[in-house]
């Protein structure tokens, strides 16, 4: 059962990107150069449980993997490695957190009223990856090719850990040449009726609360909201869920 209400960072948006850049030298692994932040979603692996369709479950050491949003997890050896078969996962609890598995993606919620929730849906993008050009200007016509995937997983070959768990090896890719590698996090704030996600437009909400269409509209207008502002879509949701 999810059940969850918290309260956002102030300056969070309903879809808020923050973008940066790095510069790699010839034969870097793009996970050693990208911030950690970047890489995966918590400082340090901790302790989850992940319960799939079929109501088994499977328990470890376990992070997500920002790109690509994939759980990875901690072997009793010490190694890490990708959880196989997570579009067939239903749920994931890491610490006092908990998602849904949605359309490849892992999606934390914040907030539930009986089959409704509201969630955040973080990602991040290995942008067009960029040469030194003249005068130290960066040259936007470069090739991207050579950067590609940061994490190839190999899902052909199947293994299982001292866990129980299913996983695919791992290799990384390593820079050719001297790059600026952009790259773009993005967190989206999201409505989730148990089968599809939505953008928590007033319309939306609307449709979500059906009985209080009058009551959306007037609670956004007599509290100034922004539903793009993160905190004050999460206020109308739980104001309608009361």
């Amino acid at each position: 059962m999810i059940a969850a209400t918290m309260l956002l960072p102030s300056g969070i948006v309903a879809q808020n990107t923050q973008r940066g850049i790095v510069e790699a030298v010839i034969g870097s692994d793009l996970n050693s150069v990208l911030p950690d932040d970047v890489v995966y979603m918590y400082p340090e692996f901790q302790k989850g449980t992940i319960l799939f369709s079929d109501r088994s479950t499977s328990e470890g050491t376990v992070n997500i993997y920002l790109i690509g949003s994939n759980v990875h997890f901690i072997t009793p050896g010490g190694d890490t490695l990708m959880m196989k078969d997570q579009d067939k996962a239903r749920l994931l609890s890491i610490g006092k957190d908990t998602y849904i598995r949605h359309d490849r993606s892992w999606v934390r919620i914040i907030s539930v009223k009986g089959s409704l929730a509201m969630g955040i849906r973080s990602s991040v993008n290995i942008e067009q990856a960029q040469k030194i050009g003249a005068y130290g200007m960066a040259d936007a016509t470069s090739s991207i090719s050579n950067v590609g995937r940061i994490s190839d997983i190999q899902n052909q070959s199947t293994a299982t850990d001292a866990y129980g768990n299913a996983y695919g090896s791992s290799s990384s890719v390593y820079l050719k040449t001297l790059r600026n590698v952009p790259y773009s996090v993005t967190h989206d704030v999201l409505l989730y009726d148990g089968d599809k996600l939505y953008m928590p437009t007033k319309r939306n909400f609307r449709k979500f609360f059906p009985d209080k269409k009058d009551l959306v509209n007037q609670f956004i207008k007599d509290n100034k909201l922004d539903l793009n502002e993160a905190q004050d879509a999460l206020q109308l949701f739980n104001f309608l869920s009361l």
